[in-house]
């Protein structure tokens, strides 16, 4: 049986999910996803004993400088890299690499207004 309120729900929630652009920061709608991908592909942590950490979540933000070409923004953040998990004795694992961290990222100002990273501070891997 055809079902149009199905069908008009289903095209609804597709067009609203295209348009999501995932969670904000400073009030830039993915920005933060855009912020997470950039340090995952290339921070490293605890003076790069952790090279494959992932930011968990942004935990306080700051804008030090907002200019029509770019913004600059202190991030505080939490992270972890369970690759330097340790298999405990009596099972479980322990994750040696996790922990806080503070970074400034400078974004280009779009012509739309929107922001995209350029760069970040701290240790990085090598591209």
């Amino acid at each position: 049986m055809f079902c149009v309120r199905c069908v008009v729900f289903y095209a609804l929630a597709m067009l609203a999910g295209c348009s999501y652009q995932g969670p904000s920061l400073a009030g830039q709608p993915g920005l933060q996803w855009q912020v997470i991908s950039f340090y995952g592909d290339r921070a490293t942590e605890r003076d790069s004993s952790c090279n494959s950490p992932q930011m968990r979540s942004i935990t306080a933000t700051h804008v030090v400088d907002d200019t029509p070409e770019r913004v600059v923004m202190d991030l505080r953040y939490t992270w972890v890299d369970e690759s330097g998990a340790v298999d405990m004795p009596h099972g479980g694992s322990n994750i040696l690499c996790q922990g806080w961290g503070e970074r400034t990222f400078t974004f280009a100002r779009n012509s739309d207004g929107t922001l995209g990273v350029l760069d970040m501070s701290g240790p990085q891997r090598r591209a």
